[in-house]
């Protein structure tokens, strides 16, 4: 009776949510310096080990991009890697953040950045949902 106690428990283990959610990031990213500004809003799903986009502003000079990847899922924190990047005039890319969150679910996360050479700030809030 004992090996089926066990056996049940390693079944109901690999139905948890954690092993069959899937995960959505809810962005909330603005920056500012002088003389540009740029806000994105998104909500989208994350694929475990597949980086998504998870803003483009599409402008043709000056285009940020924000993008995600799920690297861990443990019972207390969901971590992910977060890029932002700008295109810069010349049409290379700079790097505004590149943060690993860890956060718990529906447990909201801020990151500010700050780069005083160019007068810059920079503000990520992330919140990630099991759905």
């Amino acid at each position: 009776m004992n090996e089926w106690k066990k056996g049940l428990v390693l079944f109901s283990a690999m139905l948890s949510p954690l092993a069959m959610a899937d995960w959505q990031v809810d962005v909330n990213f603005e920056m500012d310096r002088a003389g540009k500004q740029h806000r994105a809003q998104s909500s989208v799903s994350l694929i475990p080990g597949e980086e998504t986009i998870l803003f483009d502003d599409g402008m043709p000079n000056g285009s940020v991009v924000g993008k995600a990847e799920l690297l861990e899922v443990t019972a207390d924190e969901v971590r992910i890697s977060l890029v932002v990047q700008e295109q810069c005039d010349d049409g290379a890319w700079r790097t505004i953040m590149s943060p690993v969150v860890c956060a718990g679910l529906n447990t909201p996360a801020s990151i500010n950045f700050s780069n005083e050479s160019l007068d810059e700030f920079a503000s990520l809030k992330v919140e990630i949902t099991s759905v």
